[in-house]
């Protein structure tokens, strides 16, 4: 299409030289045989004047013209007043005003085309631009969603693959539980420690399952975390609240240190269910009748949560894959757990803007700390 309309623009400028120049030549044409009629017309008055013949006057004019003759002849116009009579200046005057004025029409509309092939390029070169950033950005969209298409499929795979692996084991422990509860073969304490045995692996598989529903409800979208302006200090009393009853069985104290109450921009449920969880493991895999602190201080534009217990601690080399779905550490696995809760908290505090980080007490314990934006 530009191609199209640069060979349009080529082609007028094209026409618009040729009829210049025709018009060129056609004053020029016009001005010779002016001249040539005047010069005609004159020579017929003189012959009209007896006192000149035809041969005088051809050998008049076949005589070679000298400057001295120009000087009297120019002399003789002055004396006369013949300057403004004689129509060859006047011929020449017309001829190039006209010439002028053909020149100044042709000037102008070449310009005039000039200016609106530049005007026309400038926005034909916008518009390419224009579309050249559209289709990029279409591009980039185009991109961004294939590779969040692959990366949830890879997810896809990876969560089935995770909870296939997750749930063989107490399922397989459950069935063999059951079976032998049931079994007329063995004495009844020994049916009754495999049914009670049993129920555990119930209760971890309901708690698995439990923390795989609120993952995939996340990973998927299904629901939104949406922030809204909270009292840090009553998120904090909820949060303790939750888990107070546990701490009591195993004689475990909550500290609550909060300088100053501040307003957080969160999601009430969901950040709930992170610093519940991380509590919940405080005090989970702490020994009995010790202390779980829980601090919080401000920063410029967050609030910095701690919670430190007195467990076994976390080494430094699995402090970075605790987060990680269905991960539990060498600390960890003598406790009852499924392994999703510091991969959901990290999760929901990420996905509010905040951090999650881990770091070992001396002389034993782990330290969680906690950011979150303020409002």
């Amino acid at each position: 299409m530009d191609q199209r309309r640069s060979k349009k623009i080529i082609l007028i400028y094209v026409l618009i030289s040729i009829g210049c120049f025709a018009l060129f030549i056609a004053q020029n044409l016009k001005m010779y045989s002016e001249i040539e009629q005047d010069r005609q017309a004159t020579l017929a008055l003189l012959n009209k004047e007896a006192k000149f013949s035809e041969a005088a006057l051809i050998e008049v004019f076949e005589k070679q013209k000298t400057s001295e003759l120009v000087i009297e002849g120019k002399s003789l116009e002055e004396k006369y007043g013949l300057v403004d009579k004689m129509n060859h200046p006047i011929l020449l005057r017309a001829f190039f005003i006209r010439n002028l004025r053909v020149f100044s029409i042709c000037w102008l509309i070449l310009s005039l085309l000039f200016f609106w092939q530049m005007y026309e390029k400038r926005r034909i070169q916008k518009s390419l631009e224009e579309l050249t950033n559209e289709y990029q950005e279409k591009i980039s969209h185009n991109e961004l969603m294939l590779k969040r298409s692959q990366l949830e499929e890879g997810n896809l795979k990876s969560s089935i693959t995770d909870i296939t692996h997750q749930l063989k084991t107490p399922v397989a422990s459950l069935k063999l539980s059951l079976d032998i509860a049931l079994s007329d073969n063995y004495e009844e304490h020994e049916r009754k420690n495999f049914a009670d045995q049993a129920e555990v692996q119930i209760n971890k598989l309901d708690l698995m399952l439990d923390g795989l529903a609120k993952i995939s409800q996340l990973e998927t979208d299904l629901i939104q975390l949406k922030p809204q302006k909270l009292s840090l200090q009553q998120l904090i009393n909820e949060a303790v609240n939750g888990v107070i009853m546990k701490a009591v069985e195993k004689g475990i104290e909550l500290e609550v240190e909060l300088l100053e109450d501040v307003f957080v921009l969160v999601d009430k449920k969901w950040t709930l269910e992170a610093l519940g969880n991380v509590l919940e493991n405080a005090v989970k895999y702490s020994p009995k009748q010790t202390t779980v602190i829980l601090q919080a201080s401000s920063l410029v534009t967050y609030v910095l949560v701690e919670i430190k217990d007195e467990g076994p601690g976390i080494p430094t080399d699995e402090q970075n894959k605790i987060y990680q779905r269905f991960y539990r550490g060498i600390s960890s696995t003598a406790v009852e757990g499924s392994g999703v809760g510091l991969y959901l908290t990290r999760k929901i505090i990420e996905g509010q803007g905040g951090t999650v980080m881990v770091k070992q007490r001396y002389p034993r314990g782990s330290n969680f700390q906690l950011t979150l934006p303020t409002s």
